[in-house]
């Protein structure tokens, strides 16, 4: 029995980036219509015209897409993150709240794209996020912000400590979505 299980035109697919790629926009559609939880490796293989066995050449499992898919979003948005923090260079306590904030509130950039990380989808995808790719990211972006601020201020802020409270907060806002004025007023309990 002869399938129709091909990439597009029929053509097999080699290149390793290019099918994941076509995997991954397949397993965000997938994800918008049903959300993580309901979605199997099936539904992600059906919307690609693959294979179950396809998805597996490329991933270890749902998993592994939902990591990948994760990853992307968290470069995106660490890149603008470091935008903003260049308008705060001589304010730590206001670049941080700044940043904490974009991070909570971070939308991906395209039209009509399910946010994977909060709502219905948060339970599967919160073991992707506060994870030590975010901490290595927020450690780029604070230490020698942090260093500077205790130096002028005679303080000694631990990096690890801010980077653990930090990642706790950003999740606990994406999950718990509330208006900057109600974050704001949250984070004065911190007073750095």
């Amino acid at each position: 029995m002869k399938t129709n299980k091909r990439w597009g035109n029929g053509a097999r697919v080699d290149d390793l980036d290019t099918g994941k790629k076509i995997l991954l926009k397949s397993a965000v559609d997938c994800f918008i219509t049903k959300g993580i939880k309901s979605t199997t490796i099936e539904d992600v293989a059906k919307v690609a015209n693959v294979t179950r066995r396809t998805v597996y050449r490329y991933f270890n499992g749902k998993s592994d897409i939902i990591a990948a898919l994760i990853d992307i979003e968290r470069d995106r948005m660490f890149m603008k993150v470091h935008d903003i923090a260049k308008l705060y260079d001589n304010n730590f306590p206001l670049m941080l709240e700044e940043c904490i904030w974009f991070a909570a509130s971070y939308k991906p950039p395209e039209a009509g794209k399910l946010d994977l990380v909060s709502g219905a989808n948060a339970s599967e995808a919160a073991p992707h996020i506060d994870n030590d790719e975010s901490d290595e990211h927020w450690r780029e972006l604070l230490e020698e912000p942090l260093n500077a601020y205790n130096e002028r201020n005679n303080r000694n802020v631990n990096l690890d400590d801010l980077i653990r409270i930090v990642g706790r907060l950003v999740l606990s806002y994406r999950q718990l979505p509330a208006t900057k004025e109600q974050f704001k007023a949250s984070l004065k309990a911190l007073a750095l």
